[in-house]
């Protein structure tokens, strides 16, 4: 069974071919959709329609018998993100890394009025600050970029949202599986701009009009990138680690809701819905792979203020990394990379302590970061969630290609890491959870 799985991310789209009965995961392309608009400060916005025709470009890379085989679609893509449409008219996609309500000095506000622990660049926030400046009104539908992206392949008028999506937005109600529609109607969002909720793995509709995809073939509702990067690489839900390290930074790691019952998580954990009932504890930081380019880029600088020429960006990266592994940090300063902030606390940015006359070397901060990445993931839970634990699996092109990065991340976790095969996982994950949809309705 051929199945199609698409990754509609915040930098590129990714699609592969997956086929659960052979090998798994075939062909898989992804190019940058190069989709980021010119905005205001603190506003992150993006074309839409670039995003799709990525797809589109991504689709006409794929073997063109083969695609014309895939027997389901599935979807994912940025989560936390939003784009809204009415008619023919489409607005830019407000996506995750977007801080216009706390600029306007709105976000703790939006927290009180909706009583949830809300934070820039979710959905109900961008949502709740539009209403705020009027801009609401001329909008029909408000939808994940990964949603709207089923209803340009479906033909579908109205998008559904699943409880990944939906809980990435900030305002669902886990009892009842649908939308807080109190909190939505504090924050002035009308409920009928709320897509409404179905089942992860719903079959929401058909292609219609898709180059190179034959009518009339499923598609599964689109699923949380980061529940499908988890789907996309498990092999032992219940034993592993799930660590990714792109643009920012995941930790994850499935549960029960017997065991989240009673657990209060700390202000940087998320529990996300999940797939079977069970929920994935998560912690995300804003700055992950990204605060690595960061000191890549500030050693350029550094040069070219001197009068030096700067140094190709993987060069120095790969250089830093072997520096960083050349030292064995006792003595590397202690690096806090909150550059970007965090969603629990916009204010909170980066700091870099312990810093002697003589430890203050390019090995030592480079280990020092290293070590600081790793530890803004692993801190953010207590250590006896990791007791059954049997690895970390670890995921990203920061994790693949930055040995000190992996060397960080066994001494944090005292767990073996573990890097799969599996390349694009999100988009591989979606592929596996349309393949087992199809197979449950038929």
């Amino acid at each position: 069974m051929l199945t199609l799985g698409v990754d509609l991310g915040t930098t590129k789209v990714a699609a592969v071919l997956y086929d659960p009965d052979a090998s798994g995961a075939g062909r898989a392309v992804s190019t940058e959709h190069h989709a980021a608009l010119p905005a205001a400060p603190g506003h992150a916005e993006q074309d839409g329609e670039k995003m799709y025709a990525a797809v589109l470009r991504l689709l006409a890379e794929l073997p063109p018998r083969e695609l014309g085989r895939v027997e389901a679609v599935g979807l994912t893509g940025q989560m936390h993100s939003v784009i809204l449409w009415s008619g023919g008219e489409l607005s830019p996609a407000v996506t995750w890394q977007d801080k216009r309500a706390s600029a306007a000095g709105h976000l703790d506000e939006f927290r009180t009025l909706s009583g949830r622990p809300l934070a820039d660049g979710f959905g109900a926030v961008t949502l709740a600050e539009l209403a705020r400046q009027g801009e609401l009104e001329r909008w029909r539908y408000a939808a994940s970029p990964a949603d709207w992206l089923a209803t340009r392949l479906t033909g579908n008028p109205a998008p559904v949202t699943d409880p990944t999506f939906a809980a990435s937005w900030g305002i669902f109600d886990s009892a009842s599986g649908g939308w807080d529609l109190k909190a939505a109607a504090a924050l002035g969002i009308p409920p009928g701009l709320l897509p409404p909720v179905v089942a992860s793995g719903s079959i929401v509709g058909t292609t219609r009009n898709v180059p190179g995809i034959p009518d009339g073939i499923p598609v599964a509702a689109p699923f949380g990138d980061n529940q499908a990067s988890v789907v996309g690489t498990a092999v032992e839900l219940d034993r592993e680690l799930f660590l990714t390290l792109g643009t920012g930074a995941q930790l994850s790691f499935v549960i029960s809701p017997e065991s989240a019952a009673g657990w209060t998580p700390p202000p940087a954990v998320e529990l996300r819905p999940f797939l079977d009932g069970k929920l994935l504890a998560v912690t995300a930081p804003l700055c992950g792979g990204r605060a690595w380019a960061w000191l890549g880029g500030a050693v350029n600088n550094f040069l070219t203020s001197l009068g030096l020429e700067s140094l190709p960006e993987k060069l120095l990266l790969d250089r830093l990394d072997a520096l960083a592994l050349e030292v064995d940090g006792e003595s590397a300063p202690v690096v806090a990379p909150h550059f970007l902030g965090e969603r629990h606390n916009p204010a909170e940015f980066g700091s870099i302590t312990g810093i002697t006359l003589e430890n203050f070397t390019l090995p030592n901060l480079a280990r020092g970061l290293a070590a600081g990445i790793v530890r803004n993931l692993g801190d953010s839970f207590p250590p006896e969630f990791y007791r059954n634990r049997e690895r970390v699996v670890g995921s990203g092109n920061c994790v693949r290609f930055c040995g000190s990065i992996r060397r960080e991340i066994e001494r944090q976790f005292d767990l073996p890491l573990e890097i799969r095969s599996v390349r694009e996982e999100a988009a591989v994950g979606a592929a596996r959870l349309a393949a087992r949809s199809v197979r449950k309705a038929g």
